[in-house]
Order: structure tokens, then sequence, then C-alpha cells
């Protein structure tokens, strides 16, 4: 069982059209810009890595006081197996939540908003029934957020409005590989779109630094080790790079996301001049 070495994670792809509110590095060769973090020199796990937004999921992302708020914004709970539960066989992520808990495909999908909310400061959220909130408000709940939770709930409560869980599309699964011995992940990976990349202001703990770019240009500084990126974003923006408009992006995302998680584990082979990560087929 995966859950008893791995840690249940939660990371969100977000793509937007270019232009973008925050510049975008080098030379956008697509009409799109993907959102990439720099992890803190401190971090135990990966480093000064470049990563997609995300992080560990907590047992308050299950909660069953999340079914409230959909009602509120007029979602049921059969109305949200309706929507989210696919035909396709449910990853052990999904398969292994307790029966008291919420559906888990909008559960992981809270997670990753959350994450992405400490994180980045930007907040997916729908069914708001004002404006959005103000940047003062929002970097207060961010800091409750990071230090409890729980808070995440007590915002929507008080705000009104929910996760915009229909934003989200499943996209990927990736373990940590089993020769990683200090912490191991079993992560999904979702994928979202916006048209404009909001402003985005970094934790200075967890996160360091940012950057806005294509997938091709992103990939050549990895390639020219002017950054570093973890296995899991190489392969997915190698995925991404064959795909040069946003629009086409979408339509294949909102598709592939019927069809349920793949769920990938890199085998390391340490080999004269290198180290090989094999993948499934």
């Amino acid at each position: 069982m995966a859950g008893r070495f791995w840690r249940e994670a939660a990371s969100l792809i977000i793509v937007g059209s270019t232009p973008s509110s925050v510049k975008p590095h080098g030379i956008c060769d697509a009409d799109y810009s993907l959102l990439f973090l720099k992890r803190s020199q401190k971090s135990s796990f990966m480093p000064n890595a470049f990563v997609f937004p995300g992080g560990v999921i907590h047992s308050s992302d299950f909660s069953q006081d999340w079914l409230d708020i959909f009602k509120k914004c007029g979602y049921t709970a059969s109305d949200l197996l309706k929507e989210f539960r696919n035909p396709s066989p449910l990853p052990e992520f999904y398969a292994n939540k307790a029966p008291d808990s919420i559906l888990p495909e909008v559960g992981f999908r809270i997670g990753a908003i959350r994450e992405t909310l400490e994180e980045s400061g930007i907040l997916f959220s729908s069914h708001l029934p004002g404006n959005p909130l103000e940047q003062h408000d929002l970097d207060h709940w961010r800091r409750a957020i990071h230090k409890d939770a729980t808070q995440f709930i007590r915002l929507f409560q008080e705000m009104g409005g929910c996760p915009a869980v229909w934003d989200l599309h499943e996209w990927m699964g990736w373990l940590t590989p089993t020769n990683i011995d200090k912490k191991r992940f079993d992560t999904a990976f979702y994928i979202t779109f916006i048209d404009t990349i909001p402003r985005v202001i970094t934790d200075n703990k967890e996160v360091v630094g940012l950057q806005v770019s294509s997938p091709s240009v992103i990939l050549e500084q990895w390639y020219n080790k002017e950054l570093w990126l973890p296995p899991p974003q190489i392969y997915e923006i190698s995925r991404l790079v064959q795909l040069s408009k946003y629009e086409e992006l979408n339509r294949f995302a909102r598709w592939r996301g019927k069809m349920g998680f793949d769920r990938y584990m890199p085998l390391h082979i340490n080999a004269c001049n290198g180290l090989l990560a094999v993948m499934p087929g």
C-alpha cells in the first residue's frame, strides 16, 4: 500500500494565456506560459528546485464541512459525484480514503488549491457572492491557513463561495522512487487554465522565487544547467511542449481529464556516466 510509505500530495500545473501580468522569462514560443516556484535551499525535499505549486494534503481537505459549503453554492454530494467520478479504475490515493471523507476527487483538488494559495498567494475560488478578497484580507487568510489548514474551510464559511474544483483537470500521478529514503510522495497532478497569471507573492519560507515561462524556455534553462527541475517536472514539461497553442492544450487537458490518472514511478539505475530514470513502457 503506497499510503504506508508515501505521503499523499497534490500539485497544480497553472497555464496562463500570454501575455501575463508576470513578465515571462525568455522568448515565448508558445501562446501560453507556466508558473514555476523555486523551493528554498533549506527545504528538506528537493531544495532549490523549480516546481509546480503544491504540497502535502491535509485531513481537513476531506472534511464533511465542505459539503455544506458546496451546498450553499448549489451542489449536493450527488452532484459532485456525477461531475467528478469517471468510469476508469480509481488510483490508490483516491480508493484508500475513509468512508466518512468527501469524494476524494474533490478533496485532492481542494488540497491542490489550498497549497497553491499558501505558496503563491493565488486563490482559485468560484461562486463568490461579492467581489474577490482584497489583497490584505487574502494575505491574512494565507498566513492563517499556513499555520492551520482547517482555516481554509473557515475562509469559505465566512467569505462564501467555494474552491474552484471544476477548473482543475486530472493530469498524472507520480510516486517518488523507492531509492529516495528521506521523503517520498504519492502526488496527484492537476492542470488548470487562466487568462492571465496574476501577481504572485512568494512566502519566502518554503518558496523563495518564481518564474513564468513557456515549456521550451525552462527546459532549455534546465539543459544548460541554469536551474534544476525534478524528474516529474521535466517529464510533464516535455509533454506540454508538444502543444504550443493555449486553446489546443486546454481542449486536450479537458478530454484527458476524463480518462483518469496514469501513475508513474521512475526506476533509477546508476550507470557509469550518470543516472537513468526508466519509465513504464
